[in-house]
């Protein structure tokens, strides 16, 4: 099965994100966009696992959690991966950055310790909206940005921290909660 440890935020949040961005997503090139009900902050992706992996990961995501505070978030800003220039992820930023890097140390260092691999790329705290297959005109990275500048998300709290499986689907990935961790 394939896993991921992630945070999802209010339903709320995402709907007045997505909104902003569906203004203007008719005058922007083909991507791939991510369905608001998918759109999560991920910790980290470990891929394919076998089942004992759940009841590896379980307790020992707990107990790295358990003194890791809980704290108030912001969607705010947006950006490309690797850059705007050679573009194939668009993202909203998240603030505090900080406390979503405390959390990510916290689950990568409970997977490490049990032995599992992961996607240890840099982490960036981020939501993902869409996958680009070709690179987009200046002007249309533009319009993205445009439609989240200066935007900011109501306040809200990230209490916690959900363990997924995902199954491919041509529709798009299906997320289910295996477990979730609360944070102090």
């Amino acid at each position: 099965m394939r896993l991921f440890v992630a945070t999802r935020f209010p339903d709320a949040v995402i709907r007045e994100l997505n909104e902003r961005v569906s203004r203007v997503k008719s005058r922007l090139p083909p991507a791939s966009w991510v369905r608001p009900d998918a759109q999560h902050l991920t910790y980290a992706f470990l891929g394919e696992q076998n089942e004992a992996a759940v009841a590896k990961l379980t307790p020992a995501i707990e107990g790295a959690l358990k003194n890791v505070r809980r704290f108030e978030a912001q969607v705010q800003d947006c950006g490309f991966f690797p850059n705007p220039r050679h573009a194939r992820v668009g993202w909203a930023g998240v603030i505090p950055e900080q406390s979503f890097r405390g959390v990510a140390a916290a689950v990568r260092g409970a997977i490490k310790e049990c032995g599992l691999t992961f996607d240890e790329n840099e982490f960036r705290p981020h939501l993902t909206m869409m996958r680009m297959r070709d690179p987009w005109p200046p002007a249309c990275i533009e319009t993205f940005h445009s439609a989240l500048r200066g935007w900011e998300s109501a306040p809200f709290a990230v209490d916690g921290v959900t363990l997924f499986s995902s199954k491919l689907d041509p529709r798009g990935a299906v997320h289910t909660p295996l477990a979730e961790f609360k944070l102090a």
